[in-house]
């Protein structure tokens, strides 16, 4: 009986072990919370909230994937750079009191490669750059949201594909959104395939930049949503979904619900060398207002390019490309068409040409409303589509929307178009609930 007993109770103690062994375990390998402020140390702080880091570059040295730092109220003169994934957000939620100053920097802060995939900034200032406030290499399911991107690209690296305020290069799948990008000197926003054409800010170009060259990946499925981009001059576009690496491209991304106001030209989607390809990107429901070269720009600027599949659908384009003022330019260069290009649904306010069509094939127009304002709605050889528009009855009555052009379109029936639209608003819509260039892409 004794031996019995005894036998009971080391079982119950290694029962009672075995739970708390594991409990702690866990523990040990929960991704800590660090900080960072600016009376705190990096000699002497731990990057707890008592004994923060001073620099947020050292805080994200020391983290592990997982990681959240949090960034105290402060001005921080650093460029940071992130290589796991890594949540970075400011403890006060504004970015007007929680600056990254990058003045005489590359970059203000560095997303690189695909261990650093599901990265968030969130509620922070980037300024003063030589070139990108915020930038993503060869990363995915990266979040920029709710940040202040200001007075950027002060001194660039020449030769770069883009280089934009706040840059995704062969980046896939990954959200901007609900930033103000501000008075950046090379654009607001860029999205672009990575490889040989985009140099990155490797040892040759910018020597300790701590940037690697880049490797061959698209830049696919990315969101750029509910973003205020404005006063971007006096270089570039504001955004920019354009591609330069062959057997890369841009594909499957989505440009909506921006405001986009007096930068050097409105909204790209574009091919640039040649081989590359832009292929089924959406532009939807952005407020494009008084932007030069034009509102929309769907462009082919080399031999084998191909564009083609792209949509604009349901923005406001008002007073762009001055002094010609065009609201949407669509081609190609030489012999390179772009196709299959799909207009609906704009407004068009306050523009020399709505619609100006150079060298495309199958550019699918219909449903646009054309302000008296505008003194020649379409200029060019555009496929008519035919709009439905509900009856009191329930059912559907067909217009044919009328557009001057040489030979005889095809009168297309927009069922299928308006199912498409939805479907890509409702997309929008799933997205955004988450807690060229002159006339190329550039």
């Amino acid at each position: 009986m004794k031996k019995t007993v005894a036998l009971l109770l080391v079982v119950l103690s290694v029962g009672l072990v075995i739970p708390i062994v594991s409990i702690a375990s866990a523990a040990s390998t929960t991704p800590p919370v660090l900080y960072v402020s600016p009376s705190g140390s990096d000699s002497t702080g731990n990057g707890s909230i008592t004994s923060p880091y001073a620099t947020i570059s050292n805080a994200a040295a020391h983290a592990s994937s997982g990681s959240t730092v949090i960034v105290e109220p402060g001005t921080y003169t650093e460029m940071v750079i992130v290589t796991v994934k890594l949540t970075l957000i400011s403890q006060s939620s504004q970015p007007s009191s929680t600056i990254v100053d990058a003045t005489g920097k590359p970059i203000a802060i560095a997303i690189l490669g695909s261990s650093a995939a599901g990265t968030v900034v969130e509620g922070l200032t980037a300024e003063n750059a030589d070139n990108e406030g915020i930038y993503v290499q060869d990363s995915s399911s990266v979040t920029i949201e709710n940040n202040f991107v200001n007075n950027n690209g002060l001194n660039i690296i020449k030769g770069l594909g883009e280089d934009k305020a706040v840059q995704l290069t062969g980046t896939s799948d990954s959200t901007v959104a609900g930033n103000s990008i501000v008075g950046n000197q090379y654009g607001g926003i860029g999205v672009t395939d990575d490889g040989p054409i985009n140099p990155s800010f490797n040892s040759t170009a910018v020597p300790g930049a701590r940037i690697p060259t880049g490797s061959a990946n698209p830049g696919n499925g990315n969101l750029i949503s509910g973003n205020l981009v404005e006063h971007n001059r006096p270089n570039h576009c504001s955004i920019v979904v354009s591609s330069y690496n062959q057997g890369e491209g841009v594909k499957n991304n989505i440009v909506s619900n921006n405001v986009v106001v007096d930068n050097e030209a409105g909204i790209i989607v574009a091919a640039d060398t040649p081989n590359t390809s832009a292929v089924n990107n959406t532009v939807i429901n952005n407020n494009i207002l008084n932007n030069g070269e034009g509102g929309v720009v769907v462009h082919s600027n080399a031999p084998g390019d191909v564009v083609t599949g792209n949509a604009i659908i349901g923005n406001v384009i008002s007073a762009n490309g001055p002094p010609t003022l065009l609201g949407i330019i669509v081609g190609g260069e030489g012999p390179v068409a772009v196709q299959s290009t799909t207009i609906s649904g704009n407004t068009f306010q306050n523009e020399g040409v709505g619609i100006q069509i150079v060298n495309a094939k199958q550019t699918l127009v219909g449903g646009n409303i054309m302000e008296a304002t505008v003194r020649l709605p379409v200029n060019g050889t555009v496929t008519p589509i035919a709009i439905s528009t509900p009856t009191s009855g329930g059912g559907q009555t067909a217009s044919t929307t009328t557009i001057s052009q040489s030979g005889g379109g095809i009168t297309f029936s927009l069922a299928l178009l308006v199912a498409i639209g939805t479907l890509i608003i409702g997309l929008v819509a799933g997205m955004t609930a988450r807690p060229i260039r002159e006339a190329k892409g550039r």
